[in-house]
């Protein structure tokens, strides 16, 4: 199918008449009427086209986002294709924060992507503050654009990634499908690029900036394992709730099994708790039955009210 910059192309060259043309620039403006007569049953509002740009506006949270071009995989194109992005995830963290302590909780977003987590909980708990980790640059520019087409403030997004080392380390990153990137290629897809990025600590960085943490959510395709041997004092020291992702395809990239995670937290005082169904249920161990991804581990003296609230 040609493109709108072929069609006028064709057009101003007199390779293509003014009645075809017309008509041809009709079938590819009639996506616009497909889009609208599915927008209804998602959680998307609006699809807005601006020069340039296009963004996606959701019901619930009320954020907007940019669609970057190419990225099939961003969070208002999943809303689209599938009716929602991480619903069940999102409402269970928006709970668990208000039961932290709502607009007080000192907020991490590690592998921060575009900022969807960010944004959404600085719609619901106005004034929260926090952090963004994005080491990709072309994503960290729409995590910057996102958080202020949105009027965010409170988070501070940082063009850095989180390990158990600090330096430089190469990325692979691919452009149809950001939220991929990673210290390993875990895709197989022909656009890859690699791209090298500042890493450090989580306790380097808190102990450099004085930064505390009440939540931390962390998706790093993989290295989590990594970003929580490096953060282990001010995990020790501030017992946040986390909110992580854990698949075995990503971890075996990199060596290590979730399970090895939830042995180092457990020895850090926590309990693993599965996300199912909207609620939480402990999981003490990850099987190859295991089919959730999302978890959430609570400090066993520090969380013990709110893992009995969400269970």
């Amino acid at each position: 199918m040609s493109t709108i910059s072929d069609l006028k192309a064709s057009y101003q060259a007199g390779r293509l008449d003014k009645a075809g043309y017309i008509h041809a620039m009709y079938e590819r403006h009639s996506v616009l009427l497909d889009h609208a007569q599915h927008l209804a049953p998602t959680n998307l509002a609006e699809i807005r086209i601006k020069a340039g740009e296009v963004t996606a506006t959701f019901k619930d949270p009320p954020i907007t986002m940019v669609c970057p071009p190419a990225d099939t995989r961003i969070a208002p194109i999943e809303a689209f294709n599938f009716g929602d992005y991480e619903h069940a995830e999102i409402q269970l963290v928006r709970r668990l924060v208000g039961l932290l302590g709502g607009a007080k909780v000192r907020f991490l977003d590690i592998g921060a992507n575009a900022g969807f987590y960010s944004l959404a909980l600085s719609q619901w708990f106005p004034g929260l503050r926090g952090t963004a980790f994005e080491p990709i640059p072309s994503t960290f520019g729409h995590l910057c654009r996102n958080l202020a087409l949105n009027a965010v403030t409170g988070i501070a997004p940082r063009n850095l990634g989180l390990s158990d080392q600090a330096g430089e380390l190469v990325f692979y990153t691919y452009p149809s499908q950001s939220g991929s990137s990673s210290m390993t290629r875990n895709v197989d897809a022909a656009d890859v690029q690699e791209v090298r990025c500042p890493v450090t600590t989580l306790d380097a960085y808190s102990a450099q900036h004085q930064q505390g943490a009440d939540f931390i959510k962390c998706d790093v395709e993989g290295a989590e394992l990594f970003v929580f041997k490096g953060g282990s004092q001010i995990i020790r020291r501030d017992r946040p709730a986390i909110f992580t992702e854990m698949l075995r395809k990503w971890c075996a990239k990199y060596q290590y099994h979730p399970n090895d995670i939830i042995s180092h937290l457990g020895g850090l005082g926590y309990g693993c708790h599965v996300v199912s169904d909207g609620r939480l249920a402990p999981c003490p161990i990850i099987t190859e039955e295991t089919k959730e991804t999302n978890f959430i581990f609570l400090h066993r003296d520090q969380h013990a009210a709110i893992a009995a609230a969400l269970s």
